[in-house]
């Protein structure tokens, strides 16, 4: 038995996971054709006359000697005897089609196989297997339609329908685009099948993908995966399917598992199962998987894929972590929303001052879905720094957009509060200080003088040995600055 390979047609029409391929072996050829025997053709004596079956033994020595060329031509010769009977024209046909096959002429053998059917001369056995094998051929030579009604014309005769046919059937209703009738084709050839192989898994699975069975294809594709373990294209299909079927879960799980196996190892896969991670709600995890792979050289070092880690380790508040792969990215693309991230992430980790300065850098960039929000944020981190001026400046540059004006105005109301409280109790502090400094003065006074330092020119008392602080409100002579005068 030969193997007939198939066209492509179908992996162009199906773009799907599956590739089917119709791998055809033809069914053992009709008795006549292989097992055919001098005992046989002097019982059809009857039927073939002494010239043609003489002739036909004849040739079929020839056959079993290798020589199909001139069993070939001989065959063509008989069929040019005047006066043949319709089944020895039958006869000569099958042997005719059976010699052209193994000459490599399928089409040849087709129409020969097909002619001797047509003669309706042949017992029906013989012609079922005919029509069998010029269907598979058919198959194999991309006439799907034409194929498939021969193998059904010889089941309607008689032939029992085996899991073989039935794959073959199912494989040329795939063809055609009749998923329902190829469906039904398949599944006789899965339940037929003692040890059903990876065709028959792959038929089903191609079926359900085109009919769009999706609980069908996670349940066939959960066997596939207990049958083959080891096959990546299986576990990610499965994955796939369960994420589409709403168990996110359990898709999850999935990719976890094949991270563990060594399974996970192009820079697309690995993203996607950090991104995993995220969702649900473990960042760190996903962070952790990709500055491994990024160190091991697995992930490509894209700015997306830095963007990804260093917003991972953002969720997992992981700032001290973030703030190198943050730095990088900047760095990378000088982007105004990168440089802002940066901020957020040298805020949180108390790191005002940089912060501040990578928020205006953010500003300069440009490019901010937001200014605003990044102005109020310049005046908070001015806040915390007390540069309460330069806050109330930052805060006046967000006024200028509707979505941070109103934070913005709040922001400027407690900076200004927050000033007003701290020059009264400026002021507070100063009469304090003024009033032990008035104390400390009198009682110099009430003193004689220690030195001649201790008196002017004029002879005037002063106190030059009067300490710093009282030298902020009073002058050498005891009296209050002016700035400092209560009245």
């Amino acid at each position: 038995m030969r193997q007939i390979h198939c066209h492509s047609g179908l992996a162009g029409a199906i773009g799907a996971l599956v590739v089917l391929c119709l791998g055809l072996t033809l069914a053992p050829l009709a008795q006549a054709q292989e097992g055919e025997t001098r005992e046989r053709s002097a019982r059809s004596e009857a039927s073939l006359s002494t010239r043609v079956g003489q002739r036909l033994l004849d040739l079929m020595e020839a056959e079993a000697e290798g020589h199909w060329q001139i069993a070939h031509d001989g065959y063509r010769d008989l069929l040019r005897l005047d006066g043949l009977t319709p089944y020895e024209q039958a006869a000569i046909l099958k042997m005719l089609g059976r010699a052209r096959y193994e000459l490599d002429d399928t089409s040849g053998a087709i129409a020969a196989w097909q002619q001797a059917v047509e003669l309706d001369a042949l017992p029906d056995e013989d012609a079922n297997v005919l029509r069998i094998n010029a269907g598979q051929l058919l198959l194999g030579e991309g006439e799907y339609r034409d194929g498939v009604e021969l193998i059904e014309a010889a089941l309607t005769r008689g032939t029992p329908l085996s899991g073989d046919l039935a794959l073959r059937l199912a494989q040329g209703y795939g063809q055609l685009q009749d998923y329902r009738t190829g469906l039904r084709y398949g599944r006789i050839a899965f339940e037929a099948a003692e040890e059903p192989g990876r065709q028959h898994f792959s038929i089903l699975l191609f079926f359900y993908q085109q009919m769009d069975l999706v609980p069908q294809q996670t349940e066939l594709m959960g066997q596939m995966i207990t049958r083959w373990p080891d096959e990546k294209s299986y576990w990610t299909s499965y994955a796939s399917l369960l994420a589409r079927s709403g168990r996110e879960q359990d898709a999850f799980e999935v990719n976890r598992i094949l991270y563990l196996n060594g399974m996970l190892e192009t820079s697309t896969e690995l993203v996607r199962l950090a991104q995993y991670y995220s969702y649900y709600e473990y960042p760190f995890g996903g962070a952790e998987i990709m500055e491994r792979e990024f160190n091991a050289g697995r992930i490509d070092p894209t700015p997306e894929n830095y963007q990804l880690l260093a917003n991972l380790w953002r969720q997992a508040r992981e700032w001290d972590r973030a703030l190198p792969v943050l730095r990088r990215i900047a760095t990378l693309t000088g982007a105004g929303p990168d440089y802002e991230k940066l901020g957020e992430a040298l805020y949180q980790a108390g790191d005002f001052s940089e912060a501040e300065a990578m928020f205006v850098q953010a500003i300069n960039q440009g490019g901010l879905d937001r200014p605003g929000d990044t102005w109020n944020l310049v005046g908070t981190v001015r806040v915390e720094t007390d540069d309460l001026e330069g806050a109330i400046a930052a805060f006046e540059e967000a006024l200028a957009w509707d979505y941070s004006r109103a934070g913005a105005q709040g922001w400027i109301s407690f900076v200004e509060q927050k000033i007003a409280i701290g020059l009264q109790g400026e002021r507070m502090q100063d009469q304090v200080n003024i009033e032990a400094c008035e104390l400390e003065i009198e009682r110099m006074r009430r003193s004689p003088p220690m030195g001649e330092d201790e008196v002017d020119s004029e002879g005037i008392r002063i106190f030059p040995r009067m300490d710093d602080l009282c030298r902020t409100y009073f002058d050498q002579y005891g009296q209050l600055h002016p700035e400092y005068d209560r009245a």
